[in-house]
């Protein structure tokens, strides 16, 4: 499991609740860890974050790893200290936009990301801002499935309270009650990649629905997701057969596994 945390501050709440030790040799960031959970210090910005990744990556290259972005942002609306998981974000400077799938039983309030290259002085309703979610996002899609790689933002300045008076004192009374949750989403998580680990399991499933229905390119991408998706909410291969055997087409199959999956709550 990789936690990515811009500043040590934000991040010394999560090291001391896991017990995380700070490793020995030297590197280009700041990596505490143990045996299930390794968390890296980027430093703010965009660029930092990205390369961070990639280095997180490169200590342990292992395919379907969780990632977990936890921070502090502004927010448009909210009240201090409130935590939000992130369901989409977007890119202020290229307006790439993405949404992470909400596909963990979480119950932190869910928000829109802005990423922006300076500290936002505008506060825009039922918008989070901050300056290193989109490239996080980014960087991670190249590592791992789409739905093991999330981001917690928890509330540190509003209109009423502006990033321009924020007092660098307050990170760790806002990160620390937070942390059980995401903990919790962190091992949520964990479990989910041990679902999804064994690649040769969702390959053998979408062989035979391929030869079953004749499926477009696109309809393939659909259906290796919703299988992956099915196996972290608990749809069980069998069910997945049977729709693939009583479906008519692709089409109508791709329509029921989302329908099944939406019972599921996935996307709420």
């Amino acid at each position: 499991m990789n936690f990515v945390v811009a500043l040590h501050a934000e991040a010394k709440p999560i090291i001391d609740h896991l017990g995380l030790t700070k490793h020995p040799l030297p590197s280009p960031f700041a990596l505490f860890s143990d045996e299930t959970y390794q968390l890296v210090v980027s430093g703010m910005g965009k660029q930092n974050i990205a390369h961070a990744v990639s280095f997180l990556h490169g200590r342990r290259t292992c395919k379907n790893l969780p990632w977990l972005n936890v921070g502090l942002a502004g927010h448009g609306n909210a009240p201090l200290g409130e935590a939000f998981q992130i369901a989409k974000f977007t890119d202020q400077q290229n307006e790439q936009t993405g949404y992470p799938p909400q596909v963990f039983t979480t119950p932190l309030l869910k928000a829109f990301l802005k990423t922006c290259n300076q500290p936002s002085m505008e506060y825009h309703l039922n918008t989070a801002y901050d300056m290193e979610g989109s490239a996080f996002f980014e960087s991670a899609y190249r590592y791992s499935n789409t739905e093991l790689v999330q981001s917690i933002k928890i509330i540190s300045d509003n209109p009423q309270n502006p990033v321009s008076h924020f007092d660098k004192s307050l990170v760790h009374s806002l990160i620390s009650p937070q942390v059980p949750k995401i903990v919790s989403l962190s091992k949520e998580m964990i479990r989910a990649a041990k679902e999804i680990s064994a690649p040769s399991e969702i390959e053998t499933l979408f062989t035979e629905i391929n030869q079953i229905h004749t499926l477009t390119e696109t309809q393939k991408h659909q259906i290796k997701k919703a299988i992956r998706h099915g196996k972290i909410v608990g749809i069980s291969d069998s069910q997945i057969r049977k729709l693939a055997h009583s479906e008519r087409n692709a089409k109508e199959l791709i329509f029921k596994l989302n329908q099944k999956l939406e019972e599921k709550n996935l996307y709420s």
